[in-house]
């Protein structure tokens, strides 16, 4: 069996592909890896033969359409029409296709009304056995389902050999799956659970090893929902995780996800630093209270967020925030109540996303029963655009829309930015710089050179940046210096996303999506 596994493109609003700037200066293709169908890869039988192509940056070529006899893909719900674009390719060419993923999992049966051959939902692991046996079996039209869930222990070493390596900006890994939180908005526990499952150290160290063995040298995300969803198995893995980093001189950099409560935990962080992460993206979602509790972030809504913020920041690991705009219950000028929590708080990178309820969530739920959706059935709600609100708000979209701007606007500001990359970086304590960039790859290079020109040359933020510059250089380490120019990388992706929203919304007072009637 010659299988081709292809990962389609994504929307363009999602600006993770060649189309993004920070990709284009970097000399990638992507971002990240597709983890799930690298993971699928190493599941299928071993005298399959496999290929790969990420169609974010690759091309399925005449002879890989001959060589091949099924296709495997997968995909969110945002790049749904780009899976049936290809499924539809697959077919005309003959071939069977499965489909899998979280798009497959929300809609099954359109995906089987376009004659796609199977349709797996439910986690890799534990539906692996039954596609493979009615592909075999030549038993198309299936829908192959199942509810379990996976034992992480057991879950094999991705399939990284098959990928083009040296196209993507990072690698990625798993440590878990699951999260011990019930945030409306997410669909994670929908399509993980709440239950957390990890995987035991040696089998992370083993895909480590693996990267390492294949050249790899750079950095890794983790892709967990929450790097800490199980604190007493975060600290065995982060043990295992500084042993061997130390060993083979502090080959990586690590970046994942994590919940605020984070900061309640001084001696994970210890660790996360000492095994060589160096950003966080937390979830701060909101300010207000009242937004937070209706959304049931609890874990937000509890605690003082600027104070966790402080505790993370000091432990030595850079945020970047997560935020959104329109939640229920939030208060008018939701734009200045972000804007001057980054202020205080100087975290740089700030993502802001006007709410979106995805399907099957408890927030979809709730604003079906009360009659909020904009698309009430499948069609309408696939051609949405997840940049904008797909739901009536309970205060005014326009207000929304205009604070959403707004905020971007300030925070993507390349000044009052520079103050927060600055005092960010000021307030971590030293770093370890072991083994840290001994060698910088050209691209690197490039991409560092290219940025002091931007910035210390052709924008105005000239007389701001290189003060700054030698400042980091000689009262903190390299390894902060490296990632404030990093930060100022970083920054141009959403600069680009903040005027491709602009375009979308238009000027105050134009047709908007968020202003229709509700669909019945």
């Amino acid at each position: 069996m010659n299988v081709l596994l292809i990962y389609p493109k994504s929307p363009r609003k999602l600006s993770i592909g060649r189309d993004d700037r920070v990709i284009r200066l970097a000399s990638k293709g992507a971002y990240s890896p597709p983890l799930g169908l690298l993971t699928v890869a190493a599941l299928l039988p071993s005298h399959w033969n496999l290929k790969l192509v990420d169609l974010t940056f690759q091309a399925v070529s005449e002879s890989d359409w001959s060589w091949c006899d099924a296709v495997f893909t997968t995909g969110t719900v945002p790049q749904f029409r780009q899976i049936i674009e290809l499924v539809s390719e697959s077919k005309k060419r003959g071939k069977q296709v499965a489909v899998g993923g979280p798009a497959a999992f929300h809609f099954p049966d359109e995906f089987l009304k376009r004659n796609c051959d199977f349709v797996a939902i439910g986690e890799g692991e534990v539906t692996i056995g039954a596609l493979i046996e009615k592909i075999e079996n030549g038993r198309p039209g299936s829908v192959i389902r199942s509810d379990l869930r996976a034992d992480m222990a057991l879950s094999p070493a991705p399939r990284f050999d098959l990928l083009d390596m040296k196209s993507y900006v990072d690698m990625a890994i798993q440590t878990s799956r699951g999260c011990p939180f019930h945030c409306e908005f997410c669909d994670a526990t929908l399509i993980f659970g709440r239950e957390v499952r990890t995987k035991e150290p040696n089998r992370i160290i083993t895909e480590l090893q693996l990267l390492y063995d294949l050249g790899w040298r750079r950095e890794i995300y983790i892709v967990d929902d929450n790097f800490i969803g199980k604190p007493v198995k975060t600290k065995r893995l982060l043990e295992a995780m500084i042993k061997w980093t130390n060993d083979h001189g502090m080959p990586f950099e690590f970046f994942t996800h994590a919940s605020v409560n984070l900061a309640q935990f001084p001696e994970v962080m210890d660790m996360m630093v000492q095994a060589g992460f160096v950003s966080v993206y937390v979830g701060i979602e909101s300010t207000d209270k009242e937004a937070l509790e209706i959304a049931r972030k609890v874990q937000n809504s509890t605690v003082d967020l600027d104070a966790a913020c402080r505790k993370i920041t000091e432990a030595g690991l850079q945020i970047v925030a997560g935020t959104m705009i329109g939640m229920d219950g939030e208060k008018p000028g939701r734009d200045s109540s972000l804007i001057e929590f980054a202020g205080r708080n100087n975290i740089p990178v700030v993502e802001i996303a006007m709410v979106y309820a995805y399907p099957g969530t408890a927030l979809w739920q709730r604003l079906e029963k009360e009659e909020r959706l904009l698309y009430s059935d499948k069609d309408n709600l696939l051609q949405s655009n997840n940049l904008l609100m797909n739901f009536v708000p309970t205060r005014p979209a326009e207000e929304i829309e205009s604070e959403f701007l707004n905020a971007m606007s300030a925070l993507y500001d390349y000044s009052t930015f520079l103050d927060r990359a600055y005092s960010h970086f000021a307030a971590m304590r030293s770093l370890p710089v072991r083994g840290f960039r001994k060698r910088l790859q050209w691209n690197e290079v490039k991409i560092f050179v290219i940025t002091l020109i931007q910035w210390g040359i052709v924008r105005k933020t000239r007389t701001k940046f290189w003060p700054m510059l030698l400042k980091i250089y000689l009262n903190m380490d390299m390894k902060r210096l490296f990632l404030f120019v990093r930060s100022c990388v970083a920054l141009e992706h959403y600069v680009d996303l903040f005027g491709e929203c602009k375009d979308l919304l238009g000027p105050p007072g134009s047709e908007r999506e968020t202003s229709r009637k509700i669909i019945s």
